[in-house]
């Protein structure tokens, strides 16, 4: 995985001969339907096609012995079907969780965005009100005591005898 936690399914390393433990029923579920698929299926045709007068056990021995050819196909494809199904969902899942994640990320620094900018303008307010506060007890303070005060307000802009 990348630092960022983007989803790369180029880096993703995928291995096919490792076998989960919960995937064992389901290899041994589709490895002996497919076995007695194909098994019945020769058998079938062995029995379409037999001269009248063969006996039922050289037919389904002949099948049989037809259908043991199709055992590494059987074996291929049930690799194919239980681990291929598991690497596409888990591909997914993880594409949609780190999409997720992206996502959240994006919106949760738009929020922040937004509280950071309600909560400084409350604090801005505040510490202007301070300023005025503190500048208007100086000013009440210099005309109870009879002195001058000259001190700009604190929205005077700066040069014009302000700060």
């Amino acid at each position: 995985m990348q630092e960022d936690d983007q989803f790369n399914p180029e880096e993703e390393v995928q291995a096919v001969w490792s076998i989960r433990q919960t995937s064992i029923p389901a290899y041994f579920f589709l490895s002996g339907l497919l076995f007695l698929l194909f098994n019945g299926l020769y058998i079938w045709r062995g029995f379409a096609n037999a001269a009248t007068g063969t006996a039922a056990a050289d037919i389904i021995l002949a099948g049989l012995k037809d259908a043991s050819a199709m055992v590494p196909w059987i074996v291929l494809a049930t690799i194919l079907l239980v681990e291929g199904r598991f690497m596409l969902v888990e591909r997914y899942l993880k594409s949609r969780y780190f999409q997720g994640r992206a996502e959240g990320k994006v919106e949760g620094r738009a929020e922040g965005k937004v509280e950071g900018r309600a909560e400084g303008k409350v604090e801005g307010a505040a510490a202007e009100r301070r300023k005025w506060r503190g500048w208007l007890e100086r000013k009440a303070t210099a005309e109870r005591e009879g002195r001058p005060f000259d001190e700009p307000p604190p929205d005077a802009p700066p040069g014009q005898g302000g700060q």
